[in-house]
């Protein structure tokens, strides 16, 4: 709404005829000529005492300050508009006076319909300017005070905006990140061809999401997780890009919680698994020892008629012979339950290490199928006496992630079909896995039940913490929210589709992995292995050290019980093609072994292989895992170690992998 009251103009003229003239053809017009000044002091105090809405300037006035001096004081305590109204047009006066940026610049002398062309025009861009820094200054207050860090760049990807949250989160000050190039004001852990969220934005002109990523801290130099997205600025009328803004904020204790949570929802599935697994292992564990006290019952009673045989001639002797080959098939029969039982305790074993151990962020490539099998395998005790398992896994590409975690997801989804249906009729009911690809090239797993099925504000809320459809004490309501965000950290989706009484199907979608060219790798000429290698083994433990040695015949073995038995070997100049060790071991476990061996006889430490049972440090599973050397997982088929033996020595194999 226009205001009623008239514009206030402040004439300042050192003419006194001219100014009253002046005066009175602006009250004529409307005008409110409030005040006519001679100076450039006189027109800051007559300003002082009523702030104009418009200033009249004359550049030739008293004093030693000009009317164009005096216009930068007046724009500068006041903020008014000024009209230079002058007899003055010479190019130094003129580039004196547009360093002030007037609203108008009228030579006198000058028309009445001019001049009020010029004061409206002048008024209303003045109003128009307040209110643009108004906004501006709305703007900007409101994004410095949001608790989330926000970046703006122009079109060229330099900064134009960074308030205080994201000079806290990158140390880098306002006033050196303002015109910078934003890739070096957010120091991002990206790959090599990667960009920040905000220059893909400017680039493909669409929202970008980041769900984790590390910046690290230009100042104090400290690393945290954000999580961001960024969007193209667009000028509505024109469609124009005109920059892009990335909004991120701190989620590593965020991320650190989540992964807690993680954790306590994998130790609260395991206990959920763990009679099922005492189950599983206490079952082949009965075949082998009742199996071993058979085997040497029946080599001592094979001693007896060895030395019985001796004595025997004729039929008798035939007859002897007979039942030493029938003992011998029925020992044979027993060592093989022996190696199947050991079989599948190593496979037990192996899938709760794999369910148990720490999550690291490294996103590797993994086989979906193998996963979902994995999962199947954990939890199978589950559906003895509530349903049939079925399976239906098309090979689908791999995905990029952490396996662990994925497996994770499945093994919530079996367990909580599972436990949906009431055991005891297993053979009315049916939990179906599913591996295939959509329409859209996604990987998709799916999990479908015959169970009680839920629906309403249950299905609704299922994705909620805590939320749970089980009677208290049997369900944390963790499993599908943790489930949630591990998906959602693929970049996938999760859905679920149920009603009561007619089961529930969980779908989970990721995206494949990238693939990966694979660079033409050299074919290694093989050469015939010669027949015996040197090797030691190290091992503090007697009678695994002795199985060693037994199962590394027909090598020349030595087998030591400490690291520092096997230093003192090699001090003593004894050189081996290849050493096994264990890693952990007393005193000098190893990873010290290595590092030692490293710093004296690198072609030695080049030559180890590590033998694990399986660690709970951190700092020996990333040892493991950098180091170039192969390591084994006990137990150890005689079979892999002399693969590793003629791959170590002689270079025969292709198998570079550790194992699983």
């Amino acid at each position: 709404m226009v205001s009623d009251v008239p514009s206030s103009i402040l004439i300042v003229e050192d003419e006194r005829i001219v100014a009253l003239d002046l005066q009175q053809t602006l009250g004529e017009l409307g005008y409110d000529a409030f005040a006519i000044a001679s100076s450039s002091e006189d027109a800051v105090s007559r300003a002082g005492e009523r702030r104009p809405d418009l200033v009249l300037m004359d550049i030739r006035i008293r004093g030693s300050r000009d009317g164009i001096d005096t216009a930068e004081m007046l724009k500068a305590q006041f903020d008014v508009p000024i009209v230079y109204l002058t007899a003055h047009a010479d190019d130094r006066t003129l580039d004196r006076a547009k360093h002030t940026e007037p609203h108008a610049y009228l030579i006198k002398p000058v028309k009445a319909a001019e001049l009020r062309s010029a004061l409206e025009v002048s008024l209303h861009k003045h109003r128009a300017e307040v209110q643009l820094r108004e906004r501006e200054r709305w703007f900007s207050t409101t994004l410095g005070s949001i608790a989330d860090a926000v970046v703006a760049v122009d079109t060229s990807g330099r900064v134009a905006f960074m308030n205080a949250a994201a000079e806290a989160l990158t140390g880098v000050p306002v006033a050196f990140a303002t015109g910078a190039p934003v890739d070096q004001v957010l120091t991002l852990d990206l790959a090599p061809e990667g960009e920040s969220a905000v220059l893909t934005a400017l680039r493909l002109g669409q929202v970008v999401h980041l769900t984790e990523a590390v910046l690290r801290n230009q100042r104090s130099g400290a690393e945290r997780v954000i999580a961001d997205s960024a969007a193209p600025v667009v000028d509505p009328s024109t469609n124009r890009v005109l920059g892009a803004v990335m909004v991120f904020r701190d989620v590593t204790d965020e991320l650190h919680l989540r992964r807690q949570l993680e954790r306590a929802d994998r130790l609260a599935s395991l206990g959920t698994m763990a009679a099922g697994f005492a189950h599983e292992i206490n079952n082949p564990l009965t075949v082998i020892m009742g199996n071993a006290e058979y085997v040497g019952e029946e080599l001592t009673s094979l001693r007896f008629a060895a030395s019985a045989a001796d004595g025997a001639d004729g039929a008798d002797g035939a007859d002897g012979a007979y039942d030493l080959l029938a003992h011998c098939d029925t020992i044979s029969a027993a060592l093989n339950d022996l190696t199947s039982a050991a079989s599948r305790i190593q496979r037990i074993v192996s899938d709760v290490r794999t369910f148990a151990r720490p999550v690291t962020q490294a996103r590797e490539r993994f086989d979906v199928v193998k996963c979902v099998e994995w999962a199947m395998r954990a939890t199978a005790h589950e559906f003895r006496t509530r349903a049939r398992l079925s399976k239906s896994l098309d090979p689908v590409p791999m995905v990029a992630g952490e396996e662990a975690r994925l497996g994770q997801v499945v093994i919530n989804l079996l367990i909580n079909a599972a436990q949906a249906i009431r055991p005891g009729h297993s053979g009315e009911h049916q939990v179906a896995v599913a591996t295939r690809l959509d329409a859209d090239g996604q990987v998709v797993i799916e999990v479908r039940d015959t169970g009680a099925g839920f629906g309403g504000d249950a299905l609704e809320h299922a994705f909620e913490p805590f939320f749970t459809t089980k009677p208290v004490g049997e369900g944390t309501g963790l499993g599908l929210s943790i489930s949630h965000g591990i998906i959602e950290s693929f970049g996938g989706t999760i859905a679920i589709q149920s009603a009561p009484g007619q089961g529930t199907v969980v779908t989970v979608r990721l995206p494949p992995a990238v693939e990966q060219q694979a660079e033409g790798a050299p074919v290694r000429e093989r050469r015939p292995a010669p027949g015996r290698a040197r090797v030691l083994v190290v091992d503090d433990e007697s009678v695994l050290l002795g199985v060693l040695v037994r199962m590394l015949h027909p090598h020349e073995v030595t087998g030591v019980a400490s690291a520092r038995e096997a230093l003192a070997l090699v001090a003593a100049g004894h050189r081996f093609d290849v050493i096994f060790t264990d890693v952990m071991m007393p005193d000098i476990d190893g990873v010290e072994l290595y590092s030692r061996l490293h710093l004296q006889h690198p072609d030695l430490a080049a030559r180890m292989v590590f033998i694990s049972g399986g660690t709970s440090n951190p700092a020996t599973d990333g040892f493991l895992q950098t180091v170039p050397n192969l390591s084994l997982s006990k137990p150890i088929q005689s079979r892999r170690l002399h693969e590793v033996v003629r791959q170590v020595v002689w270079g025969d194999g292709t198998d570079q992998g550790r194992d699983a």
